[in-house]
C-alpha cells in the first residue's frame, strides 16, 4: 500500500468526483422515470476510468453497461463487475466465443454474424442473449431498415439465440429534431409490425444523452446516457436545464519559472514572442498526456485562482504559462487545466471549442500517463496510475 501526498500521485493527474457522478445518475434516473439505464462506459468511461465508474454505478443498482469491445468488457469482468454488459459495436467473428465465456452480450448488426453466433452458441447449451441494431439513419452499422423485419423474423426462429433487445442510434439528436422524431416513428413502426409471439425483447432503446433530455418519447424501456453522466453536454447547442456537474478536473504542477526580456521567443517553432518583460512558468503536462497540441497559444489554465494564457507551442511533456500578472507563483504550485480553482474555471467544453473538436475527444483523449485520483466527499478513496491501483492509505 502506498501513502499518497494530498491524494495525488505523479506529475499530472485527473481528479474524478464520484459523488457528482452519483448525483448526475440520479438526475438522469428521475428524468427517464420508469426506463432502465445503460451507462455508456466505453473508451475507459470517456477517459474517467471505466472500472471505478462501473463500481460506483453498480452500487447504485444500474441495469446495464455499454462498452465498445470484447476487451473493454473483459476488463470489467476481471475487476469483479457482475452487471449486464452490452457490446455496442460489432465484434470480430473470432471473438464470439470469448465474449460468451465472459458473459458479454453481443450486438447483432448483420445476418452473417448472427449465423456465426448461432453456431458458437450451441456449445453453451442454453440460449444466448443478444441485442439487435437497426439502422434508422446513422448509416454506420445495423440491419438495413427496409430488410430488418425479415431479418428479425429469421433470427427469432433460432433455438440458441434470444433477442433480448432491439435498438438504434441517433446521429443528430442534439440538433435536427425533425430527423430524430422520424427515427423514433420509424423504429416504433417496425417494432409494432413484428410477430409478438416470436419476438418479445425486454429492451427497446434509442435515447443517448441528447435523446434523454430532448426527446422523451424515445425513452422506451432503456436509455443510454454517456456524456451526460460525466456532467458534460454533447454539443454547445445542448442545455440540459438540469444541475449536472462535470466530474473531472485535470491538474498538474509548475516545475520551473523564469523571467525573460521582451521579444523573447518561447518553445518549439517560436510561435509566441513576449511583448514585455515576462515571467514564464513551465508545467509538467503536454500532448503526450492527451492535452491537445492545437491549444497552443489558444487556451488558458488557472493558477492560484486566476486564469493565465498558455504561451508557445505545447510540447509532449510540458507547457508554458505567462504568469507575469500573478505575484507569488512558485515551483510546485498546482495548475488547473480543466476544472475550477476558486472563482476561476476552465471547462472541458471550452477546451473542445478552442481545439475545434467535441468534448468527448477532450476527456477520452486524456492518456494513461495521467493518474486518476478518485474522490468522494472531497476525500481521496483510490488512485489509478501506471504503477497500478491501490487504496488510499493517508
Amino acid at each position: 500500500i502506498f501513502m499518497l501526498m494530498n491524494g495525488t500521485e505523479g506529475r499530472v493527474w485527473a481528479e474524478i468526483y464520484l459523488d457528482d457522478l452519483i448525483a448526475n445518475y440520479k438526475i438522469i434516473k428521475s428524468e427517464v422515470k420508469n426506463a432502465k439505464i445503460m451507462a455508456a462506459i466505453k473508451a475507459d468511461a470517456y477517459g474517467h476510468g471505466a472500472i471505478e465508474v462501473a463500481r460506483t454505478l453498480e452500487n447504485e443498482g444500474i441495469e446495464m453497461f455499454g462498452v465498445a469491445s470484447v476487451e473493454e468488457g473483459i476488463e470489467l469482468r476481471q475487476a469483479g463487475i457482475t452487471t449486464s454488459i452490452l457490446i455496442l459495436s460489432p465484434i470480430l467473428y473470432s471473438q464470439i466465443e470469448t465474449a460468451l465465456q465472459f458473459h458479454l452480450i453481443p450486438t447483432v448488426s448483420e445476418l452473417g454474424f448472427f449465423r456465426a453466433l448461432e453456431k458458437k452458441a450451441k456449445k453453451f447449451g442454453t440460449p444466448i442473449m443478444v441485442h439487435v441494431e437497426i439502422d434508422t439513419g446513422m448509416t454506420r452499422t445495423g440491419l438495413a431498415y427496409e430488410a430488418a423485419k425479415r431479418s428479425l423474423r429469421a433470427m427469432a426462429a433460432s433455438r440458441y439465440v434470444k433477442i433480448d433487445g432491439i435498438f438504434s442510434h441517433f446521429p443528430v439528436a442534439d440538433g435536427n429534431g425533425a430527423f430524430t422524431r422520424k427515427q423514433v416513428t420509424d423504429f416504433k413502426r417496425l417494432i409494432r409490425g413484428l410477430p409478438k409471439t416470436k419476438i418479445q425483447p425486454t429492451y427497446l432503446h434509442m435515447a443517448n444523452s441528447s435523446g434523454i433530455f430532448k426527446h422523451p418519447n424515445a425513452h422506451m424501456q432503456l436509455v443510454r446516457p454517456g456524456i451526460s453522466l460525466y456532467g458534460l453536454a454533447s454539443s454547445p447547442d445542448i442545455h440540459y436545464s438540469k444541475d449536472l456537474k462535470p466530474i473531472m478536473a485535470l491538474k498538474s504542477r509548475i516545475v520551473n519559472t523564469r523571467t525573460v526580456k521582451a521579444n523573447t521567443a518561447i518553445s518549439y517553432g517560436h510561435t509566441f514572442i513576449t511583448k514585455r518583460k515576462s515571467r514564464i512558468a513551465v508545467v509538467s503536462v503536454g500532448y503526450g498526456d492527451g492535452y491537445p497540441r492545437i491549444l497552443s497559444n489558444r487556451a488558458d489554465a488557472v493558477v492560484n485562482g486566476r486564469r493565465v494564457p498558455i504561451v508557445g507551442t505545447i510540447c509532449m511533456d510540458l507547457i508554458m504559462l505567462d504568469i507575469t500578472d500573478i505575484p507569488g507563483v512558485k515551483i510546485n504550485d498546482i495548475v488547473t487545466l480543466i476544472g475550477r480553482d476558486g472563482k476561476a474555471e476552465v471547462t472541458a467544453d471550452e477546451c473542445a471549442q478552442k481545439a475545434n473538436t467535441i468534448v468527448y475527444e477532450i476527456t477520452s483523449g486524456i492518456g494513461p500517463r495521467v493518474a486518476r485520483v478518485y474522490k468522494f466527499n472531497n476525500k481521496c478513496i483510490s488512485v489509478r496510475n501506471l504503477l497500478g491501483r491501490w487504496r488510499y492509505a493517508g
